[in-house]
């Protein structure tokens, strides 16, 4: 694999777990170290702030949002991602700072700049080297979700505006992204992806 820390972006429902861990396996049967982990949460202190995140229970302003996942998220990079690498471990994040960039930063209209120059602090611009987004049409992936959370559950016209926040991110760092039709099938993404990190994929 051609990067020691990968991330998988996308509205939500758009299927970036199950590619997460099929990827995973593939990785474990060629004796590859690797980790998932996933945002918010990931650590105890994270997995707290997701509680707060992700809750219908909370009304949570933009800007608190915002501050809350670039919170969970220097936790993360600080208490997990940077030991496991340093160690030699593969990490594939379910999210990472990009999503703030176009939840927060565009879909909340907080600034694409301001929300991107805010996580590069608190990861102390330590971002993944390789990004997969897997590009969907809103309404369809919202369909796919089984239970939304506080986030999953507002209005297509807000995914809408983060799906092209995340377009915006592939442009301007296109040689770190991969973008992935989500519509298509599984098996197929699963190749392209493996092919795009070179790693071999027998099954």
């Amino acid at each position: 694999m051609i990067c020691n820390y990968l991330a998988f972006e996308g509205i939500d429902g758009s299927g970036k777990s199950s590619l997460i861990r099929s990827l995973s396996e593939i990785l474990t049967s060629q004796n590859i170290d690797n980790k998932i982990v996933r945002e918010p949460g990931g650590t105890k202190v994270g997995e707290g702030i997701r509680e707060l995140l992700l809750s219908h229970e909370y009304d949570v302003d933009a800007l608190t949002e915002a501050l809350l996942f670039c919170s969970q998220r220097s936790q993360l990079v600080t208490e997990i991602i940077k030991p496991e690498i340093n160690k030699g471990t593969k990490i594939l994040s379910d999210r990472s700072a990009y999503s703030s960039v176009a939840y927060q930063g565009v879909g909340r209209g907080l600034g694409y700049e301001t929300i991107y120059q805010l996580n590069d602090i608190a990861v102390n611009s330590y971002w993944p080297e390789k990004v997969v987004l897997l590009d969907i049409d809103p309404t369809i992936s919202l369909s796919r979700q089984r239970v939304a959370d506080r986030i999953g559950s507002d209005k297509v016209d807000f995914f809408k505006k983060v799906r092209e926040g995340y377009l915006r991110l592939a442009e301007e760092f296109e040689n770190n992204f991969l973008i992935i039709n989500a519509e298509e099938d599984l098996s197929d993404n699963l190749q392209k992806i493996c092919m795009w990190l070179k790693v071999e994929n027998s099954k």
